[in-house]
Protein backbone atom coordinates (compact mmCIF):
# COMPACT_ATOMS: atom_id res chain seq x y z
CA UNK A 1 0.00 0.00 0.00
CA UNK A 2 2.93 2.36 1.07
CA UNK A 3 4.78 1.75 -2.24
CA UNK A 4 1.52 2.28 -4.39
CA UNK A 5 0.47 5.53 -2.50
CA UNK A 6 4.49 6.51 -3.44
CA UNK A 7 3.85 6.07 -6.58
CA UNK A 8 1.14 7.95 -6.70
CA UNK A 9 2.55 11.26 -5.06
CA UNK A 10 4.86 10.53 -8.09
CA UNK A 11 2.57 10.60 -10.77
CA UNK A 12 1.02 13.48 -9.53
CA UNK A 13 4.43 15.16 -8.92
CA UNK A 14 4.98 14.50 -12.83
CA UNK A 15 1.69 15.73 -14.04
CA UNK A 16 2.18 18.89 -12.23
CA UNK A 17 5.72 19.50 -13.77
CA UNK A 18 4.34 19.04 -17.07
CA UNK A 19 1.22 21.09 -16.57
CA UNK A 20 3.51 23.75 -15.21
CA UNK A 21 5.87 23.53 -18.65
CA UNK A 22 3.01 23.76 -20.20
CA UNK A 23 1.52 26.85 -18.88
CA UNK A 24 5.10 28.12 -19.09
CA UNK A 25 5.51 27.88 -22.89
CA UNK A 26 2.35 28.39 -24.23
CA UNK A 27 2.75 31.75 -25.29
CA UNK A 28 6.63 30.69 -26.97
CA UNK A 29 3.82 28.16 -28.59
CA UNK A 30 1.32 30.99 -29.84
CA UNK A 31 4.02 32.92 -31.18
CA UNK A 32 5.29 29.85 -33.44
CA UNK A 33 2.16 29.24 -34.45
CA UNK A 34 1.25 32.77 -35.51
CA UNK A 35 4.55 32.64 -37.31
CA UNK A 36 3.41 29.69 -39.36
CA UNK A 37 0.03 31.41 -40.06
CA UNK A 38 -1.00 34.14 -42.79
CA UNK A 39 -2.72 36.61 -40.34
CA UNK A 40 -1.98 40.14 -40.57
CA UNK A 41 1.45 41.76 -38.50
CA UNK A 42 1.87 37.79 -37.71
CA UNK A 43 5.96 38.44 -36.88
CA UNK A 44 4.77 41.33 -34.33
CA UNK A 45 2.08 40.16 -32.80
CA UNK A 46 4.06 36.94 -32.32
CA UNK A 47 7.29 38.66 -30.74
CA UNK A 48 4.61 40.11 -28.44
CA UNK A 49 4.00 36.22 -27.40
CA UNK A 50 7.66 35.51 -27.26
CA UNK A 51 7.87 38.97 -25.03
CA UNK A 52 5.24 36.96 -22.37
CA UNK A 53 7.19 33.41 -22.83
CA UNK A 54 10.35 34.98 -21.22
CA UNK A 55 8.30 36.95 -18.51
CA UNK A 56 6.88 33.51 -17.62
CA UNK A 57 10.15 31.58 -17.86
CA UNK A 58 13.23 34.20 -18.31
CA UNK A 59 15.36 31.29 -19.11
CA UNK A 60 14.01 29.99 -22.09
CA UNK A 61 16.29 29.72 -24.85
CA UNK A 62 14.17 29.08 -27.36
CA UNK A 63 11.79 32.47 -26.98
CA UNK A 64 14.82 34.46 -26.60
CA UNK A 65 16.14 33.57 -29.79
CA UNK A 66 13.14 33.88 -31.47
CA UNK A 67 12.26 37.46 -29.88
CA UNK A 68 15.75 38.40 -31.48
CA UNK A 69 14.94 36.92 -34.74
CA UNK A 70 11.81 38.52 -35.09
CA UNK A 71 10.98 41.72 -33.03
CA UNK A 72 12.63 44.09 -35.70
CA UNK A 73 12.14 47.92 -35.82
CA UNK A 74 10.06 48.05 -39.08
CA UNK A 75 6.75 46.47 -37.10
CA UNK A 76 6.54 49.88 -34.98
CA UNK A 77 5.78 53.20 -35.67
CA UNK A 78 8.39 56.33 -35.66
CA UNK A 79 7.58 57.18 -31.91
CA UNK A 80 6.41 53.92 -30.81
CA UNK A 81 8.11 53.36 -27.81
CA UNK A 82 8.55 50.10 -28.71
CA UNK A 83 11.18 50.32 -32.07
CA UNK A 84 13.77 51.58 -29.61
CA UNK A 85 13.68 48.23 -27.86
CA UNK A 86 13.70 46.57 -31.13
CA UNK A 87 17.19 47.67 -31.80
CA UNK A 88 19.93 45.42 -33.30
CA UNK A 89 21.80 46.01 -30.01
CA UNK A 90 18.69 44.59 -27.89
CA UNK A 91 17.54 41.92 -30.08
CA UNK A 92 21.36 40.38 -30.45
CA UNK A 93 20.77 40.62 -25.97
CA UNK A 94 18.35 38.43 -26.87
CA UNK A 95 20.06 36.06 -29.04
CA UNK A 96 22.93 35.83 -26.71
CA UNK A 97 20.25 35.66 -23.74
CA UNK A 98 19.34 32.21 -25.65
CA UNK A 99 23.24 31.07 -26.26
CA UNK A 100 23.76 31.27 -22.84
CA UNK A 101 20.68 29.22 -21.72
CA UNK A 102 21.92 26.38 -24.40
CA UNK A 103 25.41 27.29 -25.56
CA UNK A 104 26.41 24.30 -27.99
CA UNK A 105 22.89 24.39 -29.65
CA UNK A 106 22.61 28.09 -30.22
CA UNK A 107 26.33 28.49 -30.74
CA UNK A 108 26.16 26.71 -33.85
CA UNK A 109 23.08 28.24 -35.30
CA UNK A 110 24.44 31.43 -34.91
CA UNK A 111 27.66 30.67 -37.07
CA UNK A 112 25.96 28.28 -39.74
CA UNK A 113 22.21 29.10 -39.69
CA UNK A 114 21.13 32.83 -38.70
CA UNK A 115 23.82 34.18 -40.31
CA UNK A 116 22.26 32.77 -43.48
CA UNK A 117 19.26 35.26 -43.03
CA UNK A 118 18.50 37.26 -46.19
CA UNK A 119 17.63 39.93 -43.67
CA UNK A 120 20.83 42.44 -43.08
CA UNK A 121 18.78 43.29 -39.56
CA UNK A 122 19.24 39.70 -38.84
CA UNK A 123 22.97 38.99 -40.21
CA UNK A 124 23.80 41.95 -37.59
CA UNK A 125 22.16 40.41 -35.09
CA UNK A 126 23.25 37.33 -34.94
CA UNK A 127 27.22 39.51 -35.52
CA UNK A 128 26.28 41.13 -32.38
CA UNK A 129 25.23 37.60 -30.67
CA UNK A 130 28.72 36.95 -31.99
CA UNK A 131 30.73 39.56 -30.40
CA UNK A 132 29.24 39.24 -27.38
CA UNK A 133 30.14 35.59 -27.00
CA UNK A 134 33.53 36.66 -27.64
CA UNK A 135 33.88 39.46 -25.41
CA UNK A 136 31.78 37.88 -22.62
CA UNK A 137 32.16 34.03 -22.76
CA UNK A 138 33.65 30.97 -24.49
CA UNK A 139 35.58 32.94 -27.08
CA UNK A 140 37.73 29.81 -27.61
CA UNK A 141 34.64 27.45 -28.59
CA UNK A 142 33.25 30.29 -30.64
CA UNK A 143 36.77 30.60 -32.62
CA UNK A 144 36.76 26.96 -33.63
CA UNK A 145 33.23 27.19 -34.91
CA UNK A 146 34.38 29.92 -36.74
CA UNK A 147 37.39 28.88 -38.47
CA UNK A 148 35.42 25.16 -39.17
CA UNK A 149 32.96 27.14 -41.11
CA UNK A 150 35.69 29.08 -42.90
CA UNK A 151 37.24 25.52 -44.00
CA UNK A 152 33.86 24.51 -44.74
CA UNK A 153 32.35 23.53 -48.56
CA UNK A 154 30.01 25.35 -48.22
CA UNK A 155 30.87 28.74 -49.98
CA UNK A 156 28.17 30.45 -47.50
CA UNK A 157 30.02 29.44 -45.03
CA UNK A 158 32.88 31.03 -45.68
CA UNK A 159 31.79 33.73 -46.69
CA UNK A 160 29.78 34.36 -43.26
CA UNK A 161 32.71 33.51 -41.33
CA UNK A 162 35.13 35.75 -42.89
CA UNK A 163 32.68 38.34 -42.16
CA UNK A 164 32.53 37.53 -38.42
CA UNK A 165 36.51 37.29 -38.20
CA UNK A 166 36.62 40.74 -40.05
CA UNK A 167 34.69 42.33 -37.73
CA UNK A 168 36.34 40.43 -34.60
CA UNK A 169 39.39 41.46 -35.95
CA UNK A 170 39.01 45.28 -36.13
CA UNK A 171 38.80 45.17 -32.29
CA UNK A 172 40.77 42.36 -31.20
CA UNK A 173 43.70 42.19 -34.07
CA UNK A 174 46.51 40.62 -32.12
CA UNK A 175 44.00 37.40 -31.54
CA UNK A 176 42.57 37.09 -35.09
CA UNK A 177 44.93 37.99 -37.39
CA UNK A 178 47.35 34.91 -36.65
CA UNK A 179 44.08 32.84 -36.91
CA UNK A 180 44.03 34.29 -40.84
CA UNK A 181 47.92 34.13 -41.66
CA UNK A 182 47.42 30.11 -40.76
CA UNK A 183 44.92 29.98 -42.90
CA UNK A 184 46.65 31.45 -45.48
CA UNK A 185 48.21 27.92 -46.16
CA UNK A 186 45.20 26.14 -46.06
CA UNK A 187 44.74 23.43 -48.95
CA UNK A 188 40.95 24.90 -49.24
CA UNK A 189 41.57 27.51 -52.33
CA UNK A 190 37.87 29.26 -51.39
CA UNK A 191 39.38 29.54 -47.31
CA UNK A 192 42.77 31.04 -48.32
CA UNK A 193 40.94 33.70 -50.30
CA UNK A 194 38.44 34.60 -47.58
CA UNK A 195 41.22 34.97 -45.26
CA UNK A 196 42.96 37.32 -47.64
CA UNK A 197 39.44 39.31 -47.80
CA UNK A 198 39.19 39.01 -44.06
CA UNK A 199 42.30 40.47 -43.46
CA UNK A 200 41.81 43.12 -46.28
CA UNK A 201 38.90 44.45 -43.90
CA UNK A 202 40.96 44.43 -40.83
CA UNK A 203 43.45 46.35 -42.11
CA UNK A 204 46.08 45.72 -39.58
CA UNK A 205 49.95 46.40 -41.01
CA UNK A 206 50.79 43.10 -39.42
CA UNK A 207 49.06 41.20 -42.62
CA UNK A 208 51.33 43.24 -45.00
CA UNK A 209 54.53 40.79 -45.20
CA UNK A 210 52.34 37.74 -45.54
CA UNK A 211 50.17 39.34 -48.47
CA UNK A 212 53.13 40.96 -50.14
CA UNK A 213 54.69 37.42 -50.10
CA UNK A 214 51.51 36.31 -51.85
CA UNK A 215 51.87 38.84 -54.53
CA UNK A 216 55.22 38.03 -55.14
CA UNK A 217 54.47 34.88 -55.68
CA UNK A 218 53.27 34.54 -59.00
CA UNK A 219 56.92 34.82 -59.78
CA UNK A 220 58.19 31.87 -58.17
CA UNK A 221 59.29 28.95 -60.73
CA UNK A 222 57.80 26.12 -59.37
CA UNK A 223 53.76 26.06 -60.08
CA UNK A 224 52.92 24.54 -56.71
CA UNK A 225 55.01 27.02 -54.64
CA UNK A 226 52.43 30.29 -56.92
CA UNK A 227 49.01 31.87 -55.53
CA UNK A 228 46.55 31.26 -58.48
CA UNK A 229 45.52 35.05 -59.91
CA UNK A 230 42.48 35.66 -58.10
CA UNK A 231 44.17 35.74 -54.47
CA UNK A 232 47.00 37.31 -55.22
CA UNK A 233 44.65 39.90 -56.97
CA UNK A 234 42.90 40.42 -53.77
CA UNK A 235 46.19 40.31 -51.86
CA UNK A 236 46.87 43.71 -53.75
CA UNK A 237 43.60 45.01 -53.04
CA UNK A 238 43.68 44.07 -49.60
CA UNK A 239 47.16 46.12 -49.26
CA UNK A 240 45.36 49.01 -50.71
CA UNK A 241 43.16 48.85 -47.90
CA UNK A 242 45.62 48.59 -45.45
CA UNK A 243 47.53 51.47 -46.55
CA UNK A 244 50.47 52.78 -44.09
CA UNK A 245 53.07 50.78 -44.59
CA UNK A 246 51.82 49.26 -47.58
CA UNK A 247 52.03 52.18 -49.80
CA UNK A 248 55.60 51.29 -50.51
CA UNK A 249 54.91 47.70 -50.54
CA UNK A 250 52.04 48.87 -53.59
CA UNK A 251 54.64 51.16 -54.95
CA UNK A 252 57.76 47.99 -55.62
CA UNK A 253 54.91 46.23 -57.57
CA UNK A 254 54.16 48.83 -59.57
CA UNK A 255 58.10 49.16 -60.60
CA UNK A 256 58.65 45.62 -60.74
CA UNK A 257 57.74 45.21 -64.38
CA UNK A 258 57.54 41.05 -64.49
CA UNK A 259 54.81 41.75 -62.28
CA UNK A 260 51.29 40.43 -63.72
CA UNK A 261 49.62 42.38 -60.64
CA UNK A 262 51.20 45.92 -61.68
CA UNK A 263 47.70 47.11 -62.96
CA UNK A 264 46.00 46.46 -60.03
CA UNK A 265 49.12 47.85 -57.53
CA UNK A 266 48.24 51.03 -59.61
CA UNK A 267 44.71 51.18 -59.70
CA UNK A 268 44.64 50.20 -55.52
CA UNK A 269 47.38 53.08 -54.96
CA UNK A 270 44.72 55.49 -56.94
CA UNK A 271 42.53 54.72 -54.34
CA UNK A 272 44.72 55.62 -51.37
CA UNK A 273 45.55 58.81 -53.03
CA UNK A 274 48.96 58.30 -51.23
CA UNK A 275 51.39 61.37 -52.16
CA UNK A 276 54.08 58.62 -52.14
CA UNK A 277 52.85 56.90 -55.38
CA UNK A 278 53.00 60.17 -57.47
CA UNK A 279 56.26 59.91 -58.75
CA UNK A 280 56.27 55.95 -59.08
CA UNK A 281 52.73 56.27 -61.06
CA UNK A 282 54.30 59.03 -63.11
CA UNK A 283 56.95 56.73 -64.27
CA UNK A 284 54.45 53.84 -65.54
CA UNK A 285 52.41 56.28 -67.64
CA UNK A 286 55.06 55.92 -70.45
CA UNK A 287 54.96 52.07 -70.35
CA UNK A 288 52.32 50.33 -72.76
CA UNK A 289 50.42 46.97 -71.70
CA UNK A 290 47.34 45.08 -72.52
CA UNK A 291 45.01 47.32 -70.06
CA UNK A 292 44.04 50.88 -70.44
CA UNK A 293 44.68 52.34 -66.76
CA UNK A 294 43.25 55.59 -65.70
CA UNK A 295 45.42 57.74 -63.41
CA UNK A 296 43.71 60.34 -61.01
CA UNK A 297 44.72 61.86 -58.15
Amino acid sequence: MKKYTNLCIVAIGVAAFLMGCGTQNESLSKGKELIKSDKRRKEERAAQQFKLAIQQEADNAEAHYLLGYYDSETFYEDGDPQKEKASIEERGKHMFLAYQNDKRKYREILVFETLRDRSPEVQNTALDALKRIYKQDDRKKLLNSLKKAIKSNDNRDRHDAQWVLAALGREDADTIIPILLDLLDYKREETRLNAVKALGKIGSEKAVPNLVQIVNSGSAKRKRDREVAEIRRLAVEALGNIGGAAVQELVAIVQNKGSSMRVDAIQALEKLGDERAVNPLLEVLSDQGSREVVVQF
